[in-house]
């Protein structure tokens, strides 16, 4: 038997199959930087607008993207603000106004060890102070919010629909001015 041929032969398949399995790998291995980044970027851009359905596929993606085995500090920061968004709001407008400042507090501790572990120089401060969302957005977002309580009113039938008749002048008869 000739040993070196055995050994060529040996080291060209072996290599071939090395190859693939460390490419297997390393595609593997960014395929869950990706996720973890998605999350992340996500919930970032969102973070100001919690009921956008992007900030919600992100938080319903934690678990997949930051397994608690491997990021203890993420599942735990998660779970503290899962807990949160499902306590009690309360029911005066102060209330809210505590529950919602503590969610966020929350919300800017978990994007924080987030960021920590994707190797994202963010402070807590720059996590909680650098959102943009315009005041036009917060308007309009009242607006619906205020538009929808008055349909459901009507439709439970506690709000009457105010009916007046009106004499219309036809379009030929009114003063132009």
């Amino acid at each position: 038997i000739d040993w070196t041929a055995v050994a060529i032969v040996s080291a060209t398949i072996l290599g071939q199959i090395l190859s693939v399995w460390s490419s297997e790998i390393l595609q593997h291995r960014k395929e869950a930087r990706d996720r973890r980044e998605w999350v992340f970027r996500s919930l970032m851009t969102t973070r100001s607008s919690r009921l956008h359905p992007d900030h919600v596929a992100a938080l319903n993606h934690i678990d997949f993207a930051f397994p608690q085995k491997s990021y203890p500090k993420i599942a735990d920061a998660w779970g503290l603000y899962y807990a949160h968004l499902y306590s009690p709001q309360g029911t005066t407008q102060e209330s809210l106004d505590r529950w919602t400042e503590a969610g966020y507090n929350l919300l800017v501790e978990l994007l924080h060890q987030m960021a920590n572990v994707l190797n994202i120089p963010f402070s807590k401060t720059s996590i909680q102070k650098s959102a943009y969302y315009p005041q036009g957005y917060a308007f309009t977002e009242q607006q619906q919010n205020e538009l929808r309580s008055l349909v459901l009113e009507v439709l439970k039938g506690d709000r009457p629909i105010s009916i007046r008749p009106v004499i219309d002048t036809p379009p030929e008869q009114r003063k132009i001015s």
